[in-house]
């Protein structure tokens, strides 16, 4: 197993430098992966997922693989970038929404909504080595840049479980809003949507207190924040749009139509485009961070796009 992982690594390696850059869209009713070359804005591949109600992803920091959650399956997909195909599953708790990897690419954490934990998979043995109580339907998780923290969002409970990965136990519970959602760390802030308070809060990292409210919003179900921390774009399911606010001063810049109920947002790592996908829409919005216009639109990425994740 660990000679293929090898074998499969070093493909990948030559399909990230062939073929960058690009992203993978998880749809939820498709049960399918579709895979965007992000310089020619087509779908190259779709990739046939076992299981239904797919709605999260993530892309390996070595780019290598794509762990998607499996709601219908309580278990995660794993799929190879090399060759565009699932090489694995690993049964984790019940009900899957989201994954994130540390850092390193050494672990993955994944909300389980309905058991209310967190389990975390060993990414060289693809084996859960803990699983973590949290609070009440988990649906967000954000993996500090140091990777030593895990913040998990509690949809019914609206509150933050802080988890160290030193010890894989909740350290902290931080108080938020109704609702709260997903969830973005850049340097000592923590951004997180509150759905059902129509807000946005901002956190102190080394504390979890509120330091910000933003109001106005419209079931706001998505957050990030660009790498080079200048901009936040944040998703209102309700309105078909996707509003951007400067981070500095946490003001509104533009609202930006986003397709039929947006349901995820991503970045590019050099910060000039973010990617927002549209369940009923079925599509995938392209934005320019510069000028927050639309460039282009996928008109039909998949079946209820549910979740978006680059690399590089």
């Amino acid at each position: 197993m660990i000679c293929l992982r090898l074998f499969l690594i070093l493909l990948a390696g030559v399909a990230v430098a062939a073929a960058q850059p690009y992203g993978y869209v998880a749809n939820e009713m498709g049960n399918t992966v579709s895979v965007v070359n992000r310089a020619t804005n087509t779908v190259v591949a779709t990739v046939p997922i076992s299981g239904g109600s797919l709605t999260g992803l993530a892309v390996s920091p070595n780019g290598a693989y794509v762990y998607v959650t499996e709601q219908s399956k309580n278990c995660i997909a794993i799929i190879s970038t090399a060759s565009n195909s699932v090489i694995g599953t690993v049964t984790v708790g019940s009900s899957p929404v989201q994954v994130a990897f540390t850092p390193n690419g050494l672990m993955a954490y994944v909300v389980n909504s309905l058991s209310s934990n967190v389990s975390v998979i060993n990414t060289t043995t693809d084996t859960v080595v803990a699983t973590i109580a949290v609070g009440s339907k988990p649906v967000g998780l954000a993996v500090t840049p140091d990777g030593t923290r895990v913040l998990v969002t509690n949809l019914l409970s609206s509150n933050i479980s802080e988890i160290s990965t030193a010890s894989n136990s909740v350290t902290a519970t931080w108080t938020a809003l109704s609702g709260t959602n997903a969830i973005a760390v850049f340097g000592n802030d923590v951004y997180v949507t509150n759905q059902y308070a129509n807000a946005l809060t901002v956190h102190s990292l080394a504390t979890g207190i509120i330091l910000a409210t933003i109001t106005g919003f419209s079931a706001p179900n998505a957050v990030a924040v660009t790498p080079d921390g200048s901009e936040l774009f944040v998703t209102n399911g309700n309105s078909s749009s996707v509003w951007a606010l400067e981070t500095s001063s946490l003001a509104i810049v533009a609202k930006i139509p986003a397709g039929l109920m947006p349901t995820s947002v991503a970045v590019s790592a050099d910060s000039s485009t973010a990617y927002v996908t549209a369940g009923y829409g079925y599509s995938l919005t392209i934005i320019n961070t510069t000028t927050n216009a639309v460039t282009d639109t996928l008109a039909r990425v998949g079946i209820y796009p549910a979740s978006v994740a680059l690399y590089q």
